[in-house]
Order: C-alpha cells, then structure tokens, then sequence
C-alpha cells in the first residue's frame, strides 16, 4: 500500500520525505521491521520507541511514525504526529483495510467475568454452527487453531493481523475480552464492534487508574455515542444489577439489552435457580415471552450473570435457543475460574482467578454457599506486587469475613517483599475479627499446608493466579501452578494412603 494511503484520516503535523512510496508492512518492534516496512516509534512505560529508529532503519524499514523529528537517513520518510499511540490504530485498519467489518465482534469488558462470559458466547456460537475467533486472558483461538499474545488485550497491530487472518478463513463472529488498560492506551481503537458487553465494575487496577472514577471512565467510552467513530458499535449488553451498569444504561446511546438477577423487569432474568457443587440449573426467561431451561456445569451466582450476559448476545444474534441450552451445557468450565481440580468426596478444591476484593468475595461467598454441613471454607491467596497496594487490606478483610481459616501467601510478589504484602493482608484480617489464619510466604507450602489441614466435606479454595503458570519475583519467573501443586499433592496423598495399606 501507498504510504499516502496508509495516512487516510491521520492528522500529521509534518511530513518529511516522499509519501508515493510502497509500503509492505507496519511494526512497532524494531527487531522485527524489514524492507519497505513502516515503523511507528511508541513511547512505552520502560523504552521509547523513538530510540530504536536507527535500527528499524537499519533493517530495512522506508518511512518512520514519530512524535518529533528524529535523525535518520534522508532516504527515510519521517511522518510527525502528536500521538503515536492513537495514530497506530487508524494505520493498521488503513493497511489491513478494517478487518473486523467483515463479521460480528463481540467485546467484553468489566472487572470480573469477562473471561468466562466470552468463553460462553463462543461455545454457543459453534454450537450453533458459526465459526469463530477468541481473544481471552487464559487462551485465544483462529477456529480450532489456538493462537499465543503477549497481553490480555493485545496491541492494535496484533489484532488487525488475527482479525485479517479471521476474515481470510472466513470467520462469522469473533468475541474479546477488552480490558481497561487497551481502552485508555487505544489498543482497540477503529476496531469495528457489533456488540458491548458490561459485566460489573470493582476495584482493581488503581495503580494505573488511581481512583474508581477515572476506572470507570477508561470502561464507559465504549458506551457513549461521542466515540462511536472510534469504537463503532450497535448494541449494549449491560449487568443491570452493578450499580456502575446502571450508570451505562443511562448514558449509552447503543440498544439496550438488560440482564439481572435480582428483578424481572429486566430483558433476560433466571427463576427457579438451583445452584450446587455440581453445577446450575434455572429457567431464563425474556421480555419478550422466551423462557429456557438452562443447565451448566459451572456453579455459583456470579456465573449465572455470566450465562445471562452470554444468553442477551447470542438471543440477539438470532442463535435458536436450543444451540443456546446445547453452547451453554458443553462449556464444562475456563482453567482458573472457579475450577474444581480436586474432590476425593471428602475434601473439595477449587482454583480461582480471584484477585480483586469483589473477586475473592464471590469466590468465597459461592464456596459457603457449597459447604455440607459441618464442613469449613479454607482460603488460600496473596497479592500482587507492584499492583494496586489499596486492595491488599481490603483482601484480606474480605476473607476474613468469608472464610473460616486464611493462608496468606505470596502471590507475584515482582520487585516488592513478599512479606511486606502479606502483612498488608494481614491487617485487613485481623480488623475483620477473625484470628484463624496463618502466615506462609512460600506458596507451594502454603497450599500443601492448606490441603493437609482440610477435613471432611470442606472447601480449599486457592485464589489470585488461576490459570497462571509462572510465579514472577524481582528479577526472575519461575515455573508455578496451582493446579500442578495440588496434583502433586493428591499424588502424594495416593501414595501414602497405598503404604499404609
């Protein structure tokens, strides 16, 4: 493509050079640009691209994007503008000729329950037949074909590469978890969106937010109509029942569709919820007059919201309910979210993501509402380091309130002392009242601890890393997962048992 065409609709400040030259790709990696690329120099949070433009020259690329005037050879076109950031975007649809036009994009966004809910749209969309594409947290997939980012929402060039390869094979709907961060660093700018979908708002991400205000105004663009240019969209899927989606529903100029587990008066709410271990069942009913009769191996009420929300785009969409009731039943669950990895029938263990005070209150408020009788809740979780230090205290209040005994441990503890995290839960347990919990810092040991100490009919449930399966200190990752931890355990205990026969 013509570099002059490549800056349709791009306010540039100065252009040096010639604009009539081909261009043959865009990068923002140095290390990757070849011959007649185009490389647009990002000032990140820990290097700035600008300082990298000799060497995208050096191999090969014919045109720069900056914010100044750099020295570079007087071969290569410097294009200025004021924000780099913003201007990659619009090159990338410009270059791979928007991509996402040519299918339904769902967008997920929210603090929790984004991962889940876009793993249920696409299990009911191919039930019903329709090729997809899906960008989550946990995995992302082209068809069957699963495909490796480096981020949750990953960089606007890598989307309009896996949207342009989505549209060669002939994909019908693709859905994406959209985090806060990829809104306020315009990841998913002139990305063509069909459908939005808000689950709740809870605290989280503050070391980059500092206040919820500012959090939830990063989430709200995509719902108000003065960006409707920039993130396109028809429809809103909103979660009536968080105090935040209600604000949406007022303000949003997209189609509502409301869903809610607390009133009727909603488009799409539940009846007749049975909610155990072993999974949900409730009937769905519709403004309209539908009612289903849903069942679900995944368990606990933050789950039927996240049903609900996948039911209001699917209904929409024009799926017929029975690949609807189908999608729903065959999704047997996302690794890390509310995963049940062990149960010997006496003991049961869960894994969870939880790594934010609503989080790690729903996870623990669904695991008391699983108990048998006579069984305790056992919480196993540490904290980020380097991450939101409000929400440590707040963490630990919280499980304090739902759990009958906590093991604080490490969690990514990054550059930060992990006791020094572990002791900032700790305050939030002790004002909780509740004096039953230890202190591990390791936290294969502190799991081991947890599970060893469990007894009959109660629940260990280890939350904050989910499906991760690194653990990151200062200057080092190590291999680690919580779900390798307890099979190891479950080993030993078989072994055990074995010798004693």
């Amino acid at each position: 493509m013509k570099l002059q065409n490549l800056l349709e609709k791009i306010n540039c400040t100065e252009i040096y050079g010639d604009v009539d030259i081909e261009i043959k790709n865009i990068f923002i990696n140095s290390k990757k640009a070849g011959k007649g690329s185009l490389f647009v120099a990002i000032e990140g949070f820990k290097c700035d691209g600008h300082s990298f433009i000799g060497e995208a020259v050096s191999a090969g690329a014919s045109a720069v994007v900056v914010q100044k005037r750099v020295d570079a050879p007087s071969h290569t076109t410097q294009v200025v503008v004021d924000d780099t950031r913003k201007a990659l975007p619009l090159l990338c649809r410009n270059f791979y000729n928007n991509p996402t036009a040519s299918f339904k994009l769902i967008g997920v966004t929210g603090t929790n329950g984004k991962t889940t809910t876009s793993y249920l749209i696409d299990s009911i969309l191919r039930t019903a037949g329709i090729k997809t594409s899906l960008i989550t947290t946990v995995e992302s997939f082209l068809g069957s074909r699963e495909v490796f980012f480096e981020r949750t929402t990953p960089e606007s060039l890598d989307l309009n590469i896996f949207f342009d390869k989505s549209r060669q094979e002939k994909v019908s709907a693709a859905c994406m978890e959209v985090s806060s961060h990829s809104i306020d660093l315009h990841r998913v700018d002139y990305l063509d969106f069909n459908y939005f979908v808000f689950t709740n708002l809870s605290q989280d991400h503050l070391d980059y937010h500092k206040n919820m205000e500012n959090y939830f105004s990063a989430k709200k663009k995509l719902f108000l109509k003065n960006n409707r240019d920039i993130y396109g969209g028809e429809k809103a899927v909103i979660n009536v029942d968080d105090s935040y989606g209600k604000e949406i529903l007022k303000v949003t100029d997209l189609k509502k569709i409301s869903y809610s587990i607390e009133s009727n008066n909603a488009d799409i709410w539940p009846s007749d919820i049975d909610n155990s271990i072993s999974g949900i069942r409730m009937t769905v009913n519709t403004g309209d007059g539908k009612k289903m009769d849903v069942s679900s191996p995944l368990c606990g009420y933050f789950n039927i919201y996240n049903i609900l929300a996948a039911i209001g785009v699917c209904l929409d969409m024009g799926v017929k309910t029975e690949y609807i009731i189908e999608g729903i039943n065959s999704m047997q669950g996302v690794k890390g979210r509310f995963e049940k990895v062990y149960a010997d029938g006496k003991i049961t263990v869960i894994v969870d993501y939880a790594h934010t005070p609503d989080g790690l209150k729903n996870a623990l408020h669904t695991g008391r509402e699983l108990l048998k009788p006579g069984g305790r809740l056992i919480s196993v979780f540490g904290c980020g380091g380097d991450r939101d230090r409000g929400k440590r205290k707040t963490m630990g209040y919280v499980s304090g309130r739902y759990a009958d005994y906590t093991i604080i441990t490490s969690d990514n503890p990054r550059s930060e002392e992990p006791l020094s995290i572990i002791n900032m839960i700790k305050e939030g347990i002790v004002n909780s009242g509740n004096d039953r919990f230890d202190i591990e810092v390791d936290r294969k040991k502190a799991i081991f601890k947890a599970l060893n100490m469990a007894g009959i009919n109660d629940i260990v449930i280890i939350a904050g890393k989910g499906h991760e399966s690194y653990q990151e200190f200062k200057d080092y990752k190590i291999p680690f997962s919580d779900r390798k931890v307890v099979s190891t355990w479950a080993g030993q205990e078989r072994n055990d048992k074995k010798e004693k026969r």
